[in-house]
């Protein structure tokens, strides 16, 4: 976290160390896009041989969505864009745990869907070729907070050989904090590649999250550890934000 924080200084600082002889103007923006989102899960984790069977656990990105406002201080070619958005992250996943027993294997699979939705507070440099319009390059740290999510999809049983049991929807709300094993925090790095025509920016961005998603739960099977839990390890399993993003913002002059 430290290092973030000293990232966030050094963007400030990167902003003011602009010519002087450069106008700055402050602008407020409206900021929407889609995310392409992900949580990578420690690949060690995957595939885990437990006591009593294997543990498989597969993710795969989805597409999601974010909103809010934009603030720019622009020095010339330079600017700070700090934001306040809403974020929706997560990832598509299908896990099994698998069994053996004296009268053959037994297995309980599961796919769905993960969206949790974050607060997030992206402070960025924005370097812009000729000032107010042209290519763009930014970087800058951000720090996100949980404020919800939910975890849908359907699991079934296999009961030996022959027992082949009927699928099961669920539909549960994702809880963070103690006694589960969702970290309400996260931070990261965001960076990226732009274009800017007046009032009007696109950006293509990346999101690598640097904290891990998971912690211990109290208990290996504790029921709230996540919406969902056929089995999973969460202990020994890191997962990590990795977010592709599309904006746009329009800046509105102060």
């Amino acid at each position: 976290m430290q290092s973030l924080f000293t990232l966030a200084l050094g963007a400030a600082l990167l902003a003011g160390v602009a010519p002087a002889s450069a106008q700055t103007t402050y602008r407020l923006g409206l900021r929407g896009g889609l995310n392409r989102a992900l949580s990578t899960t420690d690949p060690a984790s995957n595939q885990s041989n437990l006591p009593a069977g294997e543990l498989q656990n597969d993710k795969s990105a989805l597409l999601a969505w974010q909103a809010g406002v934009a603030f720019e201080a622009r020095f010339g070619k330079l600017a700070f864009q700090p934001a306040l958005l809403f974020s929706q992250k997560g990832n598509e996943f299908s896990t099994g745990r698998y069994t053996g027993g004296v009268f053959g294997a037994t297995a309980r699979i599961a796919t769905g869907t993960t969206r949790t939705n974050w607060l997030e507070l992206p402070l960025n440099v924005v370097y812009t070729l000729h000032g107010d319009h042209g290519l763009q390059l930014f970087a800058g740290p951000y720090v996100a907070l949980a404020v919800g999510g939910r975890q849908t999809g359907t699991y079934r049983d296999y009961l030996g050989p022959a027992i082949d049991t009927w699928p099961v929807d669920f539909d549960n709300r994702v809880a963070y904090g103690t006694g589960t094993c969702n970290r309400r925090l996260d931070a990261g790095v965001n960076f990226g590649v732009g274009y800017r025509q007046g009032p009007l920016q696109v950006q293509l961005g990346y999101g690598l999250g640097l904290r891990n998603l998971y912690q211990a739960p109290p208990l290996l099977f504790a029921p709230s550890s996540t919406s969902y839990d056929p089995g999973r390890g969460f202990a020994d399993e890191k997962a990590y934000s990795r977010v592709a993003q599309l904006t746009g913002t329009y800046f509105f002059s102060l």
